[in-house]
C-alpha cells in the first residue's frame, strides 16, 4: 500500500508522544529540535509486527560509542510503517544528547518475534519520492534541525540466516564416490590408530 498525500500529513501532524511506547529501544532524550523520518519497513520481504517491531535511529557520541536519537514502533500511524523523530542536540547542555548536523544516522530494527536488532547497512536502505516529503540522502545524514519531515526511507531487516546460510554439503554413503570416501576415512583412521599403538609399545 502506498500511502497517499493525505495519510502522510496525518502522520507527520502525530505528537511523537502519541506513538506507542518502545519496549527494546528505550531512553532517548527528547530535545527541543528534531526531524522526522516515515517509510515502510519489511522483515526478511514480508510485513513487520506492526505495535511490536521497533525502529531507532542512532549517531556516534564523540567517544567511540553510539547515541540513540530516536526510536518508535513500527505501526503506530500507519500498519507497516515507521515514522521517528530524530532529536537534534540541546546546545544549552555540555554532553551530547542530540545529532549534530553531519552526523551520519544509524538505521536499527529490532524484530520482536525473534528478540534479534541489527544495524542495517546501506543497501537495507532506499529511498523513494514522496509528495511532500523531502527526500533523504544516502547514506542518511542530520542535516537540520527544524522539523523537516524526510520520506520515504523504506528500511528492510534480513534475518542473519537469511543474510549468510550456511551450506552443508552431504556425501550419500551408497554412491560410488561416497563409498570410497567413507572407506578411505576408515582405512586412515585404521592406520593412525595402528600407528598410535606401535608408538605406545616402543
Amino acid at each position: 500500500m502506498k500511502l497517499t498525500p493525505f495519510f502522510i500529513f496525518g502522520m507527520l501532524i502525530i505528537s511523537s508522544y502519541a506513538f506507542a511506547e518502545t519496549v527494546h529501544f528505550t531512553g532517548v532524550v527528547s530535545t527541543n529540535s528534531w526531524v522526522q523520518f516515515a517509510g515502510r519497513l519489511s522483515i526478511n520481504n514480508l510485513d513487520p509486527e506492526n505495535g511490536a517491531d521497533e525502529v531507532a535511529v542512532f549517531v556516534s557520541d564523540g567517544n567511540g560509542g553510539e547515541l540513540m536519537v530516536g526510536a518508535t514502533t513500527v505501526g503506530s500511524t500507519v500498519n507497516n510503517y515507521y515514522l521517528v523523530s530524530v532529536y537534534g542536540d540541546d546546545t544549552q547542555t555540555i554532553q551530547k544528547d542530540g545529532a549534530l548536523v553531519g552526523d551520519d544516522l544509524i538505521f536499527k530494527v529490532w524484530h520482536s518475534q525473534s528478540n534479534t536488532e541489527q544495524a542495517l547497512a546501506q543497501d537495507q536502505i532506499n529511498a523513494e519520492v514522496a509528495s511532500g516529503l523531502i527526500l533523504p540522502e544516502l547514506p542518511a545524514v542530520f542535516t537540520s534541525v527544524h522539523g523537516e519531515q524526510y520520506g520515504y526511507l523504506h528500511l528492510q531487516f534480513l534475518p542473519e540466516s537469511s543474510e549468510n546460510p550456511i551450506k552443508k554439503v552431504a556425501i550419500p554413503a551408497h554412491s560410488t564416490i561416497g563409498l570410497f570416501f567413507w572407506m578411505s576415512l576408515l582405512i586412515m583412521i585404521s592406520i593412525y590408530s595402528l600407528r598410535s599403538k606401535q608408538s605406545v609399545l616402543h
